[in-house]
């Protein structure tokens, strides 16, 4: 619900419409594709969320595209968003799915980060290169010089564009490198942008309030300005919050009756490589998190599962993590009916299978895991038998 209120109050004191405004000038249709997944894996990074990075810089890619007429379809736009945010929310050390997963394994926060960037980095070239061609294949067009003056004076007569309109989104980044709490630095954020609106758009304390309760509501003749920045708020986030709220509840009846752990426990005994208990890992952290839709309550399940027999067989426990977080956080983006998933479509405007198809890293990272995992093990083996 932080998150819906973050992208209204950032629409409203300019920070989305200031980005779209320069962004339009500075983000080159040639390379569309590779530099978006750039830039949201980068704030993702720093940030550590993926939500936050889709509601604010996402929206704001997605608002050049649509209002400069890219030739390049929307769900690949989306597709590349939702990697790049993945990427990092999946690898920053102020993640919550990170240091949730690293503390549930009770392996240290920079191991885990550290195995899994063994698995992700490869599956990140590939990704690149995948949308570096993808937008080759398309006739690109530079966009024409009145066509960005359309858009920039559709903003001006909106709002006063202005470096400060900046200020909630670096205040954002700032506490999130320095490792603040993640929820009391969104509402400082969320203050900040408050701020900025009174003091850059002349906005009312009572119109911030009713953008973050409610989003934005912009009258304007430009139908894609319109369209990417009437959203936004508390409410639209409601039907998220209570798919979050009985996802929750189903998965702790579950947990707490036991119910998964008999079945687990029975079919653990009989894998008797660590390949195959390793894709046992993956597959049951893809299920749970199909089933409970969302990745905070698999990523605890799994790790209590399965701690102690890794520790048993004697594997190193950034296995573990690294597996579990692969098939949970990056997954659950992949589930149409998951938190993430209707998130990002109701921020983004675009059905969860639209952009599915094209999130090559949700996709890619969990298969190329098993792969490198499998040659790890075999070349472990070999090495031993060689001593």
């Amino acid at each position: 619900m932080i998150i819906g209120a973050i992208i209204g109050i950032f629409i409203e004191c300019g920070t989305v419409p200031s980005i779209i405004y320069y962004g339009v000038e500075i983000l080159s249709p040639k390379f569309f594709l590779p530099t978006t997944f750039l830039i949201c894996s980068i704030m993702s990074y720093i940030i550590g969320s993926s939500w936050s990075t889709v509601g604010t810089i996402g929206i704001a890619i997605l608002g050049i595209a649509t209002s400069s007429d890219i030739s390049i379809p929307i769900p690949i736009i989306a597709g590349a968003i939702v990697s790049g945010a993945w990427f990092g929310d999946k690898v920053s050390p102020v993640s919550d799915s990170t240091v949730m997963t690293s503390t549930a394994v009770a392996n240290n926060i920079y191991s885990h980060i550290k195995s899994m960037l063994k698995t992700t980095i490869p599956t990140y070239i590939i990704v690149l290169i995948i949308y570096f061609i993808i937008n080759i294949s398309f006739d690109i067009t530079p966009i024409e010089q009145n066509k960005l003056d359309e858009i920039k004076i559709a903003l001006d007569n909106i709002y006063n564009i202005s470096f400060i309109n900046f200020i909630p989104l670096l205040t954002l980044i700032i506490l999130s490198f320095f490792k603040v709490d993640a929820i009391f630095s969104l509402l400082v954020t969320i203050a900040t942008a408050v701020f900025c609106g009174i003091l850059s758009q002349n906005a009312s304390l009572s119109s911030s309030l009713d953008a973050i309760m409610y989003g934005v509501n912009i009258q304007t003749d430009n139908n894609e300005i319109a369209y990417i920045l009437n959203r936004g708020g508390i409410d639209s986030m409601l039907p998220t919050f209570l798919l979050c709220f009985f996802a929750i509840s189903l998965g702790g009846i579950l947990e707490k009756g036991g119910y998964l752990n008999v079945i687990m426990d029975r079919l653990i005994t009989k894998v008797k490589s660590a390949f195959g208990l390793i894709t046992m890992v993956m597959t049951t952290s893809i299920l749970t998190t199909t089933l409970f839709a969302d990745v905070y309550l698999p990523i605890i399940l799994n790790a209590n599962i399965y701690k102690k027999e890794f520790s048993k067989r004697n594997l190193n426990l950034s296995l573990l993590s690294r597996t579990i977080e692969d098939g949970t956080t990056l997954f659950v983006a992949l589930v149409p009916w998951s938190s993430a998933a209707i998130f990002i479509s109701t921020a983004l405007g675009i059905a969860p299978g639209e952009y599915m198809k094209f999130s090559f890293l949700n996709i890619l990272n969990p298969i190329i895991t098993l792969v490198i995992t499998f040659i790890g093990i075999l070349i472990a083996k070999k090495n031993k038998n060689n001593k």
